[in-house]
């Protein structure tokens, strides 16, 4: 049996996400102009399972009490925006599976999404994953879980117009249904 090293798999596994970014999004360049077509499904699938996760974490108490009041507000108005971010890039998609990231109401949308669950990110998934580090239960365990998922798609939401490459903060091949399946399960049992 060969020897993998852990630089190969790297490779290979930044090599599976590239080519599983590319359904998600389409380059295409015609002189100086480069067009990005988003799948309109996927960037709802992955912003509603941000919002449900965040819509969930916020309510546990050691999530709250570590954010403290100011923090919970500014969460809860994120939350809030990244509802409507994602009803008027719908909206801007109308009907379509795939739009143009270039056009004007489907790109301040989409940039409206991505500002929120960066939001998200900052706000809540960072007291999961750092203050609440020493906490143990099963409450803080799949809130754990569900933070990583949710920080796998919004690293994915992110990757959709990133030109410079894949921005995830893993190499590791990504399973979205995964992901969108522990925060599915995070939000029915502690929602």
């Amino acid at each position: 049996m060969t020897k993998i090293s852990r630089r190969s798999l790297l490779r290979a596994g930044a090599g599976t996400l590239a080519a599983g970014l590319l359904a998600a999004c389409t380059v295409t360049k015609s002189g100086t102009t480069t067009t990005l077509t988003l799948n309109v499904g996927e960037v709802v699938d992955y912003g509603n399972a941000v919002l449900s996760f965040a819509s969930t974490a916020i309510g546990l108490s050691f999530v709250s009490a570590a954010m403290g009041t100011a923090n919970v507000t500014l969460a809860n108005t994120a939350i809030a925006g990244l509802k409507s971010s994602l009803t008027a890039f719908q909206s801007a998609a109308g009907s379509s599976t795939s739009v143009s990231y270039d056009s004007a109401s489907v790109k301040a949308a989409f940039d409206s999404i991505l500002a929120d669950v960066e939001k998200v990110d900052t706000l809540i998934i960072s007291v999961i994953t750092g203050t609440a580090a020493n906490l143990s239960s099963s409450v803080v365990t799949q809130a754990k879980t569900a933070a990583g998922a949710a920080e796998t798609l919004i690293d994915l939401l992110k990757a959709m117009v990133d030109m410079s490459g894949a921005r995830l903060r893993s190499a590791a091949p990504v399973d979205t249904d995964a992901a969108i399946g522990q925060i599915a399960i995070f939000a029915a049992t502690q929602g």
